[in-house]
């Protein structure tokens, strides 16, 4: 009996040792921190906070997230802050409205050592940083912080964007010009016409894609003429004369396997009907 109780509180020290042991020598939570900011066309922002350390809970990665934005964009009308889930990866988004003035040549003014002091105090070091802007001209007097860090000194960006709503109207063009192209083509008897202008057409949707005719509505946000739903619609506008120029290059095809496909001389083709469609 006695040999027993000798092994069952030899084996009950050791197991105590080894989990002192595990729990001494567990190394503390790393932490980590990314923010991504997003400055949009409508005069608003987006503060995406993605966190991962020791922080409790989501309500706090909220909390956390509504500071920062608060500290970036001091004078913002309201901030409200949610928690998502994108690419795989919770994180906290703060939506903020009036970031910035719009208007014909509005300015953005960052200052980010109030987010460097609510990240430093919960113990986030090392904080990657992401700033994205309308794609408008603008001039930076500083480069986009890469990196809030420590004792180091916070990054303070000055933006002066310089929105052109003339760029939105001659993307506008393509559209236009592939709808007429897509007129000519389909209802212009004669092809010495009709195919140039179906080209055209197709000329025009490929344009608006390796010129990014999409993106050239932000002109009218940042610049304050249309925002919301409106801003929205112009945006994706643009880009109809991809659809519009379907039809046009179809008919070149089909024009193209009749042109290698030629009938039989004595197999002359059947002339169509007179109607001017489809010559």
């Amino acid at each position: 009996m006695r040999f027993r109780r000798l092994v069952a509180i030899g084996v009950l020290l050791t197991a105590l040792g080894l989990l002192a042991g595990c729990g001494a020598g567990a190394p503390n939570r790393e932490q980590r921190a990314r923010v991504e900011v997003a400055v949009l066309d409508d005069g608003g922002a987006l503060v995406d906070l993605y966190a991962a350390g020791r922080l409790e809970s989501d309500a706090e990665v909220r909390a956390l997230a509504g500071r920062v934005a608060r500290r970036l964009f001091p004078r913002a009308a309201d901030v409200r802050v949610r928690t998502t889930e994108g690419r795989g990866t919770a994180f906290a988004r703060a939506e903020i409205d009036r970031a910035y003035r719009t208007g014909r040549t509005p300015s953005l003014h960052i200052d980010t050592s109030g987010a460097l002091r609510e990240l430093t105090a919960r113990g986030f070091d090392d904080t990657a940083v992401k700033l994205r802007l309308p794609p408008v001209p603008a001039t930076s007097a500083q480069p986009s912080p890469a990196r809030l860090r420590k004792n180091a000194p916070a990054p303070v960006v000055d933006i002066a964007m310089r929105p052109e709503p003339k760029r939105w109207y001659g993307a506008m063009a393509l559209p236009v010009l592939g709808a007429a192209g897509v007129v000519l083509g389909f209802f212009v008897r004669r092809r010495s016409i009709a195919l140039p202008s179906a080209g055209v057409a197709v000329v025009t949707a490929v344009l608006s894609v390796t010129l990014s005719a999409g993106r050239q509505g932000a002109n009218l946000g940042v610049a304050g003429k249309l925002g919301g739903t409106a801003l929205d619609v112009a945006s994706v506008a643009p880009l109809t004369a991809v659809p519009i120029g379907l039809p046009a290059a179809m008919l070149l095809v089909t024009v193209a396997v009749r042109w290698f496909h030629k009938p039989v001389a004595h197999q002359p083709e059947m002339r169509p009907r007179d109607t001017g469609v489809f010559w």
